[in-house]
């Protein structure tokens, strides 16, 4: 009798630092930076309450967290006389900051790495399902582009004609495109587009493994133009280090679901290819990524999170780019009016550093293998 289920187990290896935000800022009040160790403690604010309570530093804690002083953390318990060693035990845990710039004087926030209920970083399902989402999207119109002629003419008719801010421009549209790729179960008594018609129904993807804290570091936001010059932004992010490999399952119902382990790595390949040849190339020092490449989560950038390119191709998706950008109201100082003459859009690639190395943010491999049947593994 055939198998309905099948499962399949997945390991994602950080190529480069991966950061999936949880929505909250670590605030410089909320740490404490150890310049000679290139770490910053992120404290449990009960622990370090008790120990501010036995040294009669409440009040001026309080007057320390409402005031504007620039003064961070572990200057201001340096400066009250708190030993290091105690301040450290009320640390929750600690970030390897090795490549980004702390300025102890300004007022520089971290972004905090989603978390689960026991305080350990993790992938979230839903992430990992979205960007497998998007691969196969891309993927299908490679494959299947006459399904997507109609759609692509409105889309390059409505940006091309489009001449106020639009925050939400071809909405429809791609609410219309991902419909025809994936709402094809034509289940009876619904509408086509009702989303139990969705064929990736029959695909759950769980939640990553717990990782740990040691997984983490600190890297901070960098844009790479195509001339090989880099700007450093003021947003520090906590970030899966390269390296760090990221397990979890996905379970296919057959019976609902066509997408199988040979039909993702076809997918995954061509995405990677794609957004080299329409993208990467036009930056230096950026080697072309394996055909097992895929981008995860913040700072990997817009193309990964889009199908622009794969619908209209590497020239007139610069041009569709370049239209979207103007219609949501992207500020002139970013220059992408130039785009069309550098070759590509958006003209930056986001990048961080991790032991003096660049790398692309959110760039993993792709392993998948199919369980065997009757394997208990959970």
């Amino acid at each position: 009798m055939k198998e309905v289920l099948k499962v399949y187990d997945v390991e994602l290896t950080a190529v480069g630092p991966v950061f999936i935000g949880s929505g909250k800022e670590i605030g410089k009040k909320e740490y404490a930076f150890s310049p000679s160790e290139k770490r910053i403690f992120v404290m449990d604010l009960s622990k370090l309450s008790l120990l501010l309570s036995k040294n009669n530093l409440i009040s001026e804690y309080g007057r320390f967290m409402l005031g504007d002083s620039r003064e961070d953390l572990g200057s201001w318990l340096e400066r009250h006389k708190v030993s290091k060693k105690d301040s450290m035990q009320c640390a929750k845990y600690q970030v390897d900051c090795q490549d980004a710039v702390i300025d102890t004087h300004s007022k520089l926030s971290v972004l905090e790495f989603v978390k689960d209920a026991y305080g350990m970083p993790y992938v979230p399902g839903s992430s990992l399902k979205g960007m497998l989402r998007t691969i196969i999207q891309a993927y299908d119109l490679s494959q299947n582009p006459e399904k997507y002629e109609s759609l692509a003419e409105q889309i390059e008719g409505i940006i091309r004609t489009n001449r106020r801010r639009q925050r939400m421009i071809c909405q429809k549209e791609s609410i219309k495109m991902e419909s025809v790729c994936f709402k094809t179960l034509k289940r009876s008594t619904t509408k086509v587009d009702d989303a139990v018609n969705d064929k990736m129904a029959g695909m759950v993807v769980s939640d990553s493994e717990p990782l740990t804290n040691q997984d983490l570091v600190l890297c901070q936001r960098l844009e790479l133009h195509t001339d090989g010059t880099e700007k450093k932004l003021n947003t520090l992010r906590e970030t899966l280090r390269p390296g760090t490999v990221i397990r979890f399952q996905i379970t296919v119902d057959t019976s609902i679901c066509d997408v199988g382990k040979e039909y993702l790595e076809d997918a995954i390949e061509y995405f990677a290819n794609n957004y080299y040849n329409c993208f990467l190339n036009h930056y230096p020092e950026i080697d072309r990524p394996d055909t097992q490449s895929v981008w995860l989560g913040g700072g990997s950038g817009f193309v990964t999170k889009t199908e622009l390119y794969p619908m209209f191709g590497k020239y007139t998706g610069v041009e569709m780019t370049m239209g979207v950008f103007q219609a949501i109201g992207i500020s002139e100082r970013h220059k992408h009016r130039k785009d069309k003459s550098l070759g590509v859009s958006p003209h930056i690639c986001k990048v961080t550093y991790y032991h003096g190395k660049r790398y692309h943010m959110g760039h993993c491999r792709f392993c998948i293998s199919e369980r065997e049947a009757g394997n208990g593994k959970t």
